[in-house]
């Protein structure tokens, strides 16, 4: 933020981030490790099965603030259903 700052005129807040596939994954591994960074979050198509589901092992970092998180995903987003090789319904399902 402090870098776009620099030269976009940024609120103090209501920042939303949005990422699909492995950006998504991205956005779940910030929510995990630094909460704070954005208010909003728009996860589309999770990869979470990269690297082994890795991601599912972290520990979540916590903050009193609340944050709006959406996951969706494609209900045919399956090997059986698609000519896709990893389930990602499934792993928007995980806990």
């Amino acid at each position: 933020m402090p870098l776009l700052a620099r030269s976009h005129r940024l609120s103090d807040s209501g920042h939303t981030f949005i990422g699909h596939s492995l950006g998504g994954l991205f956005g779940i591994y910030m929510l995990l490790t630094r909460l704070s960074s954005f208010d909003n979050y728009i996860l589309s198509s999770l990869s979470v099965w990269h690297d082994r589901a890795r991601i599912f092992n972290m520990k979540a970092t916590f903050s009193s603030n609340h944050r709006k998180v959406f996951i969706g995903v494609g209900a045919i987003e399956t090997p059986e259903k698609s000519q896709i090789r990893n389930d990602m319904v499934r792993g928007a399902r995980q806990p």
